[in-house]
């Protein structure tokens, strides 16, 4: 493969406009590649521009982990070395090495997950022959936990723990890479100013300049798709804090680890002080989750059988139709069959009438033929042998 290739890791929580950050990369250039995760209306209806099998990868690699991307604790230290992902590592280098254009210069992935999951897919890119960059995608806390409540059974508090989570693992295992900080509002705002300073950051020239690409990242850049805009004193506790100083810090132009790293520590003394609680908050959400989704199931079940119930309602009302139209048929045949008897016993009495008739005339016609007068003309005319 040619060498100086760039991969560009899309790091942001859940709700955090990823989506559309990594379709704007796209426009400028970076290969997303194909099979990407299908459009939803009522979550993402521009799509979310993620592999299905980047997707596939992670889950698996939760999975492994005994985690889901609701879950908030902390991964074990290191937990991506070892034998046990050797399968998944070598679907990650194929993957990698296979999604995307032989002659393509930069690429991009975006899944939230990368967040929790980044040492891995960092190893993984470098076997694939990428140079990893990374963006870290940032939102307003505030604005990422109504969204995601809005969409998921989670809790404010629980948002903004996965919020901690997804943000602090992403920060922390990024520093080794070339990196840049793209904030959903400033994207909206002003994407050609943020994605230049971000091309810069990372070492990136675009495929597609900033003007020639201008038009079509315009009709994708909508202000209206930020429909959360909740302000941070509507949140309450040390945990809203938290999330607010670090989205804080991750607005600088330079990025303060050491303050950053102050942060993250009291997150995880927060969860190292309260391990009780914070596992049973995880089993609630769990158990929340596996509620929800035996509900989207039996939605969808009771969807499927009103579409059933609407079907047979159709075939009912179809052949009420062919019945009346039948009904109507034979009263239309009964009236003509009427007509047609009318028809017959009228012609039966113009037939008896008419009989009548002739029988009158031959009995007239007989008695003519005995008539002396007759006999005598008959036997002049020898119409009579005798």
């Amino acid at each position: 493969m040619p060498e100086g290739r760039t991969l560009i890791l899309v790091l942001g929580m859940h709700r955090s406009g990823t989506s559309v950050l990594t379709r704007v990369l796209n426009l400028l250039g970076a290969d997303v590649g194909t099979n990407l995760l299908q459009a939803q209306p009522d979550i993402n209806a521009r799509g979310f521009w993620e592999h299905e099998k980047l997707i596939a990868i992670n889950e698996a690699l939760l999975g492994v982990l005994e985690r889901n991307w609701y879950d908030f604790r902390s991964l074990p230290e290191h937990w991506w070395t070892g034998g046990r992902f050797a399968g998944l590592r070598s679907q990650a280098v194929t993957f990698l090495k296979t999604a995307f254009a032989d002659d393509a210069p930069l690429a991009a992935v975006k899944d939230p997950r990368l967040c929790l999951l980044l040492p891995f897919w960092k190893e993984a890119a470098h076997q694939a022959g990428w140079r990893p960059v990374a963006i870290l995608a940032s939102r307003a806390p505030w604005e990422v936990s109504a969204s995601l409540c809005r969409r998921d059974p989670l809790s404010t508090t629980s948002a903004n723990l996965l919020w901690l989570r997804y943000t602090r693992d992403s920060e922390k295992t990024s520093r080794d890479l070339p990196r840049s900080c793209v904030d959903y509002a400033a994207l909206l705002d002003d994407w050609a100013t943020v994605l230049s300073r971000t091309g810069s950051s990372l070492g990136v020239i675009w495929p597609q300049s900033l003007a020639s690409a201008a038009a079509a990242v315009a009709a994708e850049i909508d202000p209206g798709l930020r429909h959360q805009r909740a302000h941070p004193d509507e949140m309450a506790g040390g945990i809203a804090r938290q999330t607010t100083r670090a989205y804080h810090l991750l607005q600088m132009e330079k990025l303060n680890e050491a303050a950053l790293d102050e942060v993250w520590q009291d997150f995880d003394k927060l969860l190292e002080k309260c391990p009780v609680l914070a596992h049973d908050l995880e089993e609630t959400t769990r158990q929340i989750f596996a509620i929800n989704n035996d509900l989207q199931i039996l939605g969808k079940e009771h969807g499927l059988a009103l579409e059933v119930v609407a079907e047979k309602d159709q075939q009912l009302g179809e052949l009420a139709a062919e019945l009346e139209h039948a009904a109507s048929v034979v009263d239309e045949r009964e009236t003509q069959l009427r007509s047609l008897f009318e028809d017959l016993e009228y012609t039966r009495s113009i037939v008896e009438e008419r009989d009548d008739q002739l029988q009158q005339i031959t009995t007239e016609l007989n008695a003519l033929r005995s008539h002396p007068a007759v006999k005598l003309v008959r036997k002049l005319f020898f119409l009579d042998r005798k």
